[in-house]
């Protein structure tokens, strides 16, 4: 390995040192209360290294978004293109947010502290509105592919994409923390609910007590 090779992995490896004390720190603490002192200690580097790096705490804040969300969808480009119908491309797109949740908690914790407060929200969107965009557009294509091809009833695009969402990303807010660590189960369940509903058919209405007396009466 080239002198210049081995530079690009330690600077690439010290980058990734910081954006996972970055993490951590702001999942922890929440953005006011973190620092980039506390960030430096975390990652076990001076702060000068950090302020090489990064210029503000803003700054970094929007770099370990950026790369987690490069990330997630890194792994869903390299797995879509292998399988063979949409209906299993959208369920692998749950498999993987059920995955990466487990093994990345923190990203979720700090998603959550950041569309909690709505000034962060806002400010947050507005600066990773380019990549948000370009990326859930592969996420758009599913379901427009999927409708194409008749898989799908006729509700409003948009509204049926906010929705599967908001099933996949409540799942980190209303289960328990042992329940995410089974993501292939959850992914299953999640999968089958949105696709298949929870309603067995055909849907029958309930018999009360007195209907089936007057009928066994008859």
């Amino acid at each position: 390995m080239g002198i210049a090779d081995r530079k690009r992995r330690e600077r690439q490896a010290r980058l990734n040192l910081i954006l996972n004390a970055g993490l951590t720190v702001f999942s922890r603490l929440g953005y006011h209360n973190a620092s980039m002192d506390l960030i430096a200690e975390e990652a076990e580097l001076g702060k000068a290294t950090l302020y090489y790096y990064f210029r503000s705490k803003d700054e970094l804040l929007m770099a370990i978004l950026e790369n987690g969300i490069r990330e997630f969808f890194r792994h869903l480009e390299e797995t879509l293109p292998g399988l063979s119908s949409t209906p299993e491309r959208i369920r692998e797109v749950v498999r993987q947010s059920m995955v990466f949740f487990q093994k990345h908690p923190d990203y979720f914790r700090l998603y959550l502290y950041l569309n909690a407060h709505p000034h962060f929200r806002q400010q947050t969107l507005s600066r990773l509105q380019p990549i948000i965009r370009s990326k859930l557009s592969l996420i758009r294509n599913l379901f427009e592919q999927a409708r194409q091809e008749g898989y799908l009833k006729d509700f409003p695009l948009n509204q049926l994409i906010s929705l599967f969402g908001s099933l996949v990303m409540g799942v980190g807010v209303f289960m328990e923390e042992s329940t995410l660590n089974e993501p292939e189960k959850i992914a299953r369940l999640i999968s089958e609910v949105f696709l298949h509903g929870v309603l067995r058919n055909p849907v029958q209405q309930p018999v009360s007590n007195a209907q089936k007396a007057e009928d066994h009466h008859d």
